[in-house]
């Protein structure tokens, strides 16, 4: 009996969440640590950042938990294509209204790079998240 299953942090979804949440993490660092000008648009861009990187740690451990395979009432593929997808709006969104606050600001634009970064991982979470569902499922228990 296991109690922790590493299959899903070895897979490639499981790789593109450990790199989009370093990432995030480091987006969000950046600006935190410094003095913003547009309120607004960064305090956005941190709790897109921040309730992001939560959710991916929620997630994380769930699948190392291995609540995957034994809460099967869930289509846990589904459940990751919508949150990589709504992931992709919110960060891109905040990525870009944080890149055109920005005013030059090096560590501003770089958070800003960081998010846009993250949103390539997502997307290709997203294509692979929606290959896996398009593969056909077995019938059984898994």
């Amino acid at each position: 009996m296991e109690i922790l299953f590493l299959d899903y942090l070895l897979s490639k979804q499981g790789i593109l969440k450990i790199a989009q949440l370093v990432i995030l993490l480091v987006a969000f660092a950046c600006v935190r640590s410094t003095w913003y000008i547009s309120v607004y648009a960064y305090g956005f861009y941190k709790g897109v950042t921040l309730g992001y990187s939560i959710t991916l740690v929620l997630y994380l451990f769930l699948a190392v938990l291995g609540l995957q395979k034994k809460a099967t009432f869930v289509n846990w593929l589904i459940a990751e294509f919508v949150l990589d997808t709504l992931g992709f709006i919110f960060i891109s969104t905040g990525s870009i209204i944080a890149a055109l606050k920005s005013f030059e600001v090096p560590i501003l634009i770089a958070a800003s790079v960081c998010g846009l970064l993250a949103s390539y991982l997502l997307v290709g979470s997203v294509i692979l998240s929606f290959v896996a569902t398009q593969r056909p499922q077995t019938a059984g228990p898994v």
